[in-house]
């Protein structure tokens, strides 16, 4: 890749950002309009931001914080479904977007770090982790 601007996440989170953008036009929950507008432009952002960081190891930093903006936007376009804030289909092409961003992102910090396939048992030391770490969320 030349820039982030080839990626193909970056890309799709453009478009993410757009749909969002629309949506939002007569938005009167600013609170929500502010974080959800927020996290959907922090997914491009992290991915410019990390593309050209001097190691793996910043780049997989920012590759993750765009993943955790990307899951952002997923729990809040789920609260916009539930509460009917946007139109039905609105919603789903947010949702689609958003999930096409998190599968390509997985991808990218799937390659970038490799060494969960390398690691014996890695998933199962991560699946341990995130059981562990749900036990304190709310």
């Amino acid at each position: 890749m030349k820039s982030f601007e080839d990626s193909l996440a970056w890309q799709r989170g453009m478009l993410l950002n757009e749909a969002v953008d629309i949506a939002l036009a007569n938005s009167k929950n600013f609170g929500f309009k502010d974080q959800l507008f927020r996290a959907a432009l922090s997914i491009c952002n992290n991915l410019a931001e990390g593309y050209e960081m001097p190691t793996p190891a910043n780049q997989l930093r920012y590759l993750w914080i765009a993943k955790g903006s990307c899951n952002e936007v997923h729990s809040m376009l789920i609260l916009a479904k539930r509460r009917a804030y946007f139109t039905p289909e609105a919603v789903e092409e947010m949702l689609s977007l958003q999930d096409e961003v998190s599968r390509l992102l997985r991808t990218y910090i799937k390659k970038k770090s490799g060494k969960w396939d390398k690691l014996p048992g890695g998933l199962v030391l991560l699946g341990i982790w995130v059981k562990l770490s749900t036990l304190w969320m709310p």
